[in-house]
């Protein structure tokens, strides 16, 4: 990287210069504040570093210490207490080289050290996943993909939320349906009368009902449930076989729609089975309470989440027994951090609603012993739909309630680019009829068609086409063998013709930009990983497809010169490749025609 070179030169630089700076102490945590940014103005170069954090060490003014480290430097401007850096045409054409040579653009080990679980949508299995379970689906997975390609250990965890009161509920709803269908066919007596509110009253609980009642066996254990013609809601075997059999079918329809997204888990954790078949919570209580961290009152079990900045105490276990929604969330956390995987980073993805929840559970964390450091919340905001151009949270049209329709309606690409186009604490507005459209202001549709551009002008080039005037088919540009052994044994040097070839200054100038900017795909994957933001990707490929587009625009690929050509379709390889990697690293495709 041209960043990382430069870096490498100031570093070289102010270890020279030291002596020259009042014996300046020179050590990594002083080399870290060197800080890159592209000037405005371009006449001050590609690459601007302001030394005016050194000051204070040296007790000089910022122009004088610019002047002494710019002594020590080639091809830099020392403009005010500013270091300006221009890149020269040979460190562009290595930059590119490197490029093309690179088998996954912007792969690094800059988090190599990590371990991180991250635990992300997590939904009730009582019913279809909604909008914002698919935003922090596709913000999960694209951070996962993200992470790895930086060179962190990352396991994907979904929590299932099966233990509490939703799961009665939704079993309650199933059973109501199921006589609903049973009365229709004659089966049960009208007596039997549905209540007026259901606790999920949506139709695909009736597809649920319908799915249990085509197993002959429970349709007529159903029905011999009823036999005294009293609802049979106190049976506990029929309850019981209702709720794993609803649990099943809508945990999988949710799972199916996960993996049509792309969006993969390595650990399904039944908060039924992992914490209460298993005793744990009893346990983490005990440590707890161990620590000094509870109190009874009330006939209640308290914690002291108010030692931990929490506004107010928070109740365990209830009068009755029961446990609140904090105490098991505590027990898995504990278990988190207690695994022999060892993570250093326990890293969540809740919605905005889990605002207060985060102070309480990182006490509680803290209370156990572990390190609240390595616990981190990500907050997911609210998607509104925009359908026929007016914004709603939900949409008008039935249709378009679920996650499910939305992929229906718009497809996988487009509804996982568009959930990270921005940053996850700002709410998305997704314009289904926008993100539907095979146009340019569609951003994933851009993008993509940018990629399939580049793939057909490097089919172009090495396929015989038809001459336009006599019909007869013309050798292409480069032959096919011939391009393939350019790209494997390419030099920097052969790539001279790709500026030499612009007598423009516009021409260069675009070319310029549009090789720095290619250049800095890993400072953007560093960035999208480090901040958890996977819109700086979808932003950086925006970019890329607008400038080149730009420059396909002034500048001719396939020439008469098979030189020229094949120094050409290099840089088209390499936005090929980046494009490709970008998207992959968000879970969106990339067509090479569309």
């Amino acid at each position: 990287m041209i960043k990382q070179y430069i870096l490498n030169q100031l570093g070289t630089a102010l270890q020279n210069a030291a002596l020259h700076l009042n014996n300046l102490a020179v050590d990594d945590s002083l080399l870290a504040g060197f800080k890159l940014e592209r000037p405005r103005n371009p006449e001050h170069g590609d690459y601007a570093v302001n030394v005016s954090f050194l000051a204070r060490q040296t007790k000089m003014p910022p122009p004088k210490i610019a002047e002494v480290i710019g002594s020590h430097l080639s091809n830099v401007a020392v403009i005010g207490g500013y270091l300006n850096f221009t890149i020269t045409e040979s460190m562009l054409a290595e930059a590119l080289a490197a490029l093309i040579h690179s088998a996954k653009p912007g792969l690094n080990s800059s988090l190599q050290a990590e371990r991180i679980l991250l635990e992300y949508v997590s939904a009730n299995p009582t019913g279809p996943l909604h909008i914002g379970h698919g935003r922090w689906a596709a913000l999960g997975d694209s951070i996962v993909r993200i992470l790895r390609h930086c060179g962190a250990l990352v396991t994907a965890e979904f929590y299932i939320n099966d233990a509490g009161v939703q799961m009665g509920n939704i079993t309650t709803a199933v059973y109501w349906r199921a006589v609903e269908l049973l009365k229709a066919e004659g089966l049960l007596p009208d007596s039997l009368s549905l209540p007026e509110v259901l606790p999920y009253p949506g139709e695909y609980v009736i597809d649920v009902a319908s799915m249990y009642l085509a197993d002959e066996v429970r349709k007529a254990q159903f029905i011999a449930a009823h036999s005294d013609g009293q609802a049979a809601l106190e049976n506990e075997a029929l309850q019981n076989d209702l709720k794993v059999f609803s649990k099943k079918v809508l945990l999988e329809n949710q799972q199916g729609l996960l993996n049509r997204m792309r969006v993969h888990f390595e650990n399904w954790i039944s908060e039924k089975e992992y914490l209460y078949d298993r005793d744990l919570i009893p346990g983490t209580l005990q440590r707890l309470a161990g620590k000094g961290f509870t109190f009874e009152a009330d006939d209640a079990l308290w914690f002291k989440s108010t030692e931990f900045g929490d506004e107010k105490d928070r109740v365990l276990r209830k009068s009755d027994g029961s446990y609140t929604y904090l105490t098991p969330d505590i027990a898995y956390h504990d278990d988190k951090f207690n695994r022999p995987d060892r993570y250093n980073r326990i890293l969540n993805i809740w919605g905005a609603d889990h605002h207060g929840y985060i102070p309480r559970m990182c006490g509680a964390i803290q209370a156990l012993g572990h390190d609240p450091a390595q616990f981190e919340v990500l907050l997911g905001q609210l998607v509104n739909l925009i359908v026929e151009g007016e914004r709603t949270r939900m949409g008008k049209r039935r249709k378009m309630l679920t996650l499910q329709d939305v992929v229906d309606e718009v497809g996988v690409d487009a509804t996982r680019f568009w959930m990270v186009s921005k940053s996850a604490d700002s709410s998305l507005d997704f314009d289904v009829d926008l993100a539907a459209s095979a146009s340019s202001e569609n951003p994933v549709f851009y993008v993509q068609y940018a990629h399939a551009r580049c793939c057909s002008i490097l089919r172009n080039a090495v396929e015989p086409a038809p001459n336009v005037d006599t019909g007869e088919m013309v050798a292409p540009f480069v032959q096919a063998d011939a391009l393939q052994q350019f790209e494997a044994a390419l030099k920097p040097e052969q790539l001279a013709l790709l500026f030499d070839s612009l007598s423009e200054p516009r021409e260069k100038a675009v070319l310029k930009t549009l090789l720095l900017h290619l250049d800095g795909f890993e400072d953007a994957v560093k960035d999208a990983a480090r901040l958890r933001a996977p819109h700086f990707i979808t932003q950086y490929l925006l970019d890329v497809a607008a400038q080149f587009h730009s420059f396909y625009s002034i500048c001719r690929i396939l020439t008469p010169e098979p030189a020229l050509t094949q120094a050409r379709l290099m840089l088209i390889r390499a936005i090929q490749k980046i494009l490709a990697q970008g998207l992959e690293l968000l879970g969106v495709s990339a067509p090479e025609k569309m």
